[in-house]
C-alpha cells in the first residue's frame, strides 16, 4: 500500500509566501504548472495528497537546490576575492616591512 504525503492547506499557504511572497499564488500556479484557481481550490478544500503535494514538495526542493548552489557560486567568487586582496597584502606589505631575518 502507498504512502499518502499530504500538505495541508496552511503548508501549501507557508511554502507560497516562503518562495514568492505575499503574492503567491499565481507563481505557484505557474511553476508547478496548474491553473491559478487550483491554488485557491486547494486551499479552500484543507490542502492537497499525491501528485499535487508531490509537486509542491518538488517546487519547494528545487529551489533549495537552487539558492544552495548559488550561495556555493558567491562563497566561490568571495574566497577568489579574498585570496586576491590577502596576496597583495603581503606583496606590499613585504615591501613596506621588510624581513628583519636574510636568510640569504
Amino acid at each position: 500500500m502507498p504512502i499518502e504525503r499530504a500538505l495541508t492547506a496552511d503548508e501549501i499557504r507557508e511554502v507560497g509566501e516562503t518562495l514568492f511572497g505575499l503574492a503567491w499564488q499565481r507563481e505557484m500556479a505557474k511553476a508547478v504548472g496548474v491553473p491559478r484557481q487550483s491554488i485557491g481550490y486547494y486551499l479552500k478544500s484543507g490542502g492537497v495528497n499525491g501528485t499535487q503535494a508531490a509537486a509542491i514538495v518538488g517546487l519547494l526542493a528545487r529551489a533549495a537546490a537552487r539558492e544552495q548552489h548559488l550561495a556555493r557560486q558567491q562563497q566561490a567568487a568571495l574566497n577568489a576575492r579574498l585570496d586576491d586582496i590577502a596576496n597583495l597584502l603581503h606583496r606590499f606589505d613585504s615591501r613596506i616591512w621588510p624581513s628583519v631575518i636574510d636568510f640569504d
